[in-house]
């Protein structure tokens, strides 16, 4: 992505038709993934960017794989985050593997 804007944009757009298509308003998104509508609207139009859990709360809430949302991926196997991940500190690696792959099973 181009800069930091763009790509919270894109996620945005994303996340918005992913609602869309399964006719959740933002209100109800904002409940099943344990945040505000207005954090919803905010993200929505790439005003504000989301942590990792956030983004695989939001992924499960709308039955989506989190890669889905993430511009200029497509969604690829778990083992290939491992890859992506191969330089993080282990324990920050194992967690973002277990919140991908429980966020997958919640589908």
């Amino acid at each position: 992505m181009a800069n930091d804007k763009t790509f919270y944009l894109e996620v945005g757009r994303r996340i918005r038709a992913a609602r869309k298509e399964i006719g959740l308003t933002q209100e109800s998104l904002a409940s099943l993934a344990s945040l505000t509508r207005t954090s919803i609207t905010n993200i929505e139009k790439g005003r504000q960017k989301l942590l990792l859990h956030t983004l695989a709360d939001v992924a499960a809430a709308l039955r989506v794989d989190p890669a889905s949302l993430i511009p200029g991926r497509d969604a690829t196997p778990t083992k290939n985050l491992a890859e992506l991940l191969k330089d993080s500190p282990p324990g920050a690696r194992a967690w973002v593997l277990r919140t991908v792959k429980s966020a997958l099973k919640e589908k």
